[in-house]
């Protein structure tokens, strides 16, 4: 499992512009072989080029037009496309084929509107359709490792009219180069689910709105990078983040915590500033029996959240062990009253205040003076300064 940021680092896929290059030389291909077969087939409107055309770029553009949107099954509806995509081509490579040994079917005009449908409406519509849902997929990862299809799809439309041009006349019939459509587009199917696994997995587990902003908690995974982890955001900053698979991860302020642990018969009181979302709390507790936590934190939903999500067993209640109070930082350091052995300040909880300098110098000073009991020590997390 690969820290926490090792997402950031990771370039682009090498082979994705290759599904998106073969999809756009298919539909060239099957449009040049469209005309080829059509604009010779027989008698009538089928002679007219604009005829022809003008129904492949409407297929085309009615396809990109209808392509999956961004969404949490975007990818599932792509699957669906592709297939539909291969479909669409068997179907134009088996009725080429038969238009080729059968030529009385382009003599009337229900077999060349037939034709003209099966052969370049179906096709550039679904080859459309899938250049489209690329292009969703890419606008819909969060990590931002795919591109759009667009450039690689059009450089596959010039590829695709060269090799047709090259071929065509030398292919037993037509409809044999839309066979060569189909492996291109399995091809570039078998390619793309390797892409994919360079998509970002983005699912938000729960969100809470405040005065202010927003607190969420988000799951993450990258499979190429073997990332897989729950993030807590607090008005838009990282507030705390976990992996979900493998061995967890100790977070800074229990090991900042054990680090000083006194003897197990002495007392010992410890104070969290921006600890609602902390694992420590229950740490402490269970580890050192004569001690006494206090948790002041800024927002209730961090502490929900937290206790939802990862496992921190907060609630905005008092004991005689333990308090959680959740308020103004100021006013909260402001009104404690005695001394403590240790003082944890998560830093993380301090973002969306503007980090160190969000907190007043009167709460500064009683941090570092007035609320540490001599021979104690003042934390700053999650560096541990």
């Amino acid at each position: 499992m690969n820290g926490a940021g090792s997402e950031a680092t990771l370039r682009s896929p090498r082979l994705e512009w290759l599904p998106p290059l073969m999809i756009g030389a298919s539909a060239a291909v099957a449009a040049e072989v469209a005309l080829g077969v059509l604009l010779y087939g027989g008698t009538g409107f089928m002679r007219s080029l604009t005829t022809i055309l003008a129904t492949e770029g409407i297929a085309f553009g009615g396809g990109l037009w209808s392509a999956p949107r961004p969404g949490p099954d975007v990818v599932e509806r792509l699957r669906r496309r592709w297939i539909f995509c291969l479909l669409a081509f068997l179907l134009a490579a088996v009725f080429g084929t038969l238009w080729s040994v059968m030529p009385e079917l382009g003599v009337g005009a229900a077999g060349q509107g037939l034709g003209l449908a099966l052969l370049a409406g179906l096709p550039l519509y679904a080859a459309g359709s899938l250049v489209g849902g690329l292009g969703a997929v890419a606008a819909d990862d969060p990590g931002g490792h795919l591109s759009a299809p667009a450039p690689a799809a059009a450089l596959g439309g010039a590829l695709g009219f060269v090799i047709t041009g090259f071929l065509l006349p030398i292919a037993p019939m037509p409809g044999s180069l839309l066979v060569v459509c189909l492996v291109m587009l399995s091809t570039g199917g078998m390619v793309y689910g390797g892409v994919l696994a360079w998509r970002t997995e983005l699912e938000v587990r729960a969100r809470r709105p405040t005065t202010t902003g927003e607190v969420r908690v988000e799951d993450r995974r990258l499979p190429v990078a073997d990332v897989a982890e729950r993030t807590l955001f607090d008005h838009g900053h990282v507030r705390r983040r976990q992996e979900l698979e493998g061995a967890p991860t100790r977070p800074w302020d229990v090991s900042a915590w054990r680090t000083r642990m006194p003897d197990l018969d002495t007392e010992v009181r410890v104070l969290l500033v921006g600890g609602g979302a902390s694992s420590a709390p229950h740490a402490i507790l269970r580890e050192h029996p004569l001690s006494t936590v206090d948790v002041l934190e800024r927002t209730p939903a961090a502490v929900e959240l937290g206790r939802d999500w990862f496992g921190t067993g907060l609630a905005i209640a008092s004991d005689e062990r333990m308090r959680v109070l959740t308020g103004n930082l100021d006013d909260l350091v402001a009104g404690l009253d005695h001394p403590y052995d240790l003082i944890l300040v998560d830093t993380d909880a301090l973002r969306p205040l503007g980090g160190r300098t969000g907190l007043s110098s009167a709460t500064l000073e009683r941090l570092d003076g007035a609320l540490l009991r001599g021979g104690g020590f003042v934390v700053w997390g999650p560096d541990g300064t």
